[in-house]
């Protein structure tokens, strides 16, 4: 690399690293990976960080930039520096194939440089389906869901959101084996016949970060890889998960015909009060539903008894007594805005069915399933 010299503004700068910054894996045998790329052509910044998995591209619009020959920089330390320039400084670069010296005022860092040939660049490939999805229900779905993605390796296929299209809906799954979140929207022009998807747990995480709910997400996929595009001119693209996603609607119950409406905020508040002495081992909560209350209980046999209570209604005659793990129950109280819930069940060991009381916007309710445990 020749010697490299621009200024730009460390507003227009530092969202574009902030965002890059989150798909950089902090710790890396390969040290370009801890490498950010960046380059300029007809007055735009672009910054991209990768971890061959997961590539992250934003830009920044600077006039007078003209073209910059690109080279990489690391990302944690290039952007912990440009954080703690004052708001307002302009940051200057001035380096060649060896160092960069970044500056703003009086401060100045003086930072390895690596090749960018050595950069690894991903390939998208061909995209075959293209639609547009609000970024406010996007956000809204993949808050929802995300909370039930599993963790378990060795089910690897469950490690992300199941994203397909049915007959009438985009919708949205996971599950980690105890518990299962959908969310059905109304389906985007040019999703027909979409594969269905599973976009796995890290790139889920950043597009919750980068998805502020506001303007509309360009979406590209194939059956290998998927592409978000947002409004802030961030590009997210990332591999898929290689596998077979469950048929999770075998899952879902369908005669589940005792339900009782209880308030979300209430059985929240109650149920993190009886968990103040559930065991760390099970966390679990023994659920008595009546037709007028429910009746939560844990016991510890090392700290004691815990119990609370809440009150129904439209509650079905016949009281149900029925263990959860609370954390889990929890999880999903979180993940809603609805004033009531609808818990719909058919037996103490059956799986439980939540949804919202209220219609949603858009879509169809929100609906959870909640797998019993013994207490």
């Amino acid at each position: 690399m020749s010697a490299t010299s621009f200024t730009i503004a460390r507003g227009a700068l530092l969202p574009a690293l902030k965002a890059v910054n989150r798909a950089v894996e902090k710790r890396n045998t390969i040290p370009i990976l801890g490498n950010v790329l960046i380059a300029a052509e007809n007055d735009k910044l672009m910054v991209t960080g990768t971890n061959l998995d997961l590539e992250v591209r934003a830009s920044a619009e600077t006039p007078g930039l003209g073209t910059i020959v690109p080279f990489t920089m690391p990302s944690g330390l290039l952007h912990d520096a440009v954080s703690k320039f004052s708001d307002g400084a302009d940051v200057k670069f001035d380096g060649d194939e060896a160092h960069m010296n970044v500056s703003a005022g009086r401060s100045r860092f003086r930072l390895q440089v690596l090749p960018a040939s050595d950069f690894p660049e991903m390939s998208a490939g061909e995209f075959t389906h293209h639609f547009t999805l609000a970024g406010s229900e996007l956000a809204n779905a993949l808050s929802k869901v995300s909370f039930a993605i599993s963790t378990e390796e060795t089910r690897y296929y469950l490690n992300g959101i199941y994203l397909h299209r049915t007959d009438k809906h985009m919708a949205f799954v996971a599950t980690d084996g105890h518990r299962l979140a959908l969310v059905k929207l109304a389906p985007p022009e040019g999703s027909d016949g979409m594969p269905g998807v599973i976009v796995p747990r890290a790139a889920i995480g950043l597009l919750r970060h980068l998805v502020t709910g506001d303007g509309d997400i360009s979406v590209s996929l194939s059956d290998r890889k998927i592409r978000f595009v947002t409004p802030g001119n961030v590009v997210i693209t990332t591999k898929l998960i290689e596998g077979t996603y469950p048929d999770y609607e075998r899952v879902i119950p369908a005669r589940n015909d005792k339900s009782y409406t209880i308030e979300r905020d209430a059985l929240s508040a109650a149920l993190g009060r009886v968990m103040t002495l559930s065991s760390d081992r099970g966390r679990a909560v023994k659920f008595t539903f009546t037709s007028e209350e429910l009746r939560l209980e844990t016991n510890n046999p090392d700290n004691g008894n815990a119990q609370d209570s809440v009150s129904a209604t439209d509650g079905a005659a016949e009281e149900l007594e029925i263990g959860f793990n609370g954390r889990y129950c929890l999880d999903i109280l979180e993940a809603l805005d609805a004033k009531e819930l609808i818990f719909d069940l058919e037996a103490a060991g059956s799986p439980c069915k939540i949804t919202t009381a209220d219609a949603p916007e858009s879509g169809e309710k929100p609906l959870f399933v909640l797998m019993p445990m013994r207490v």
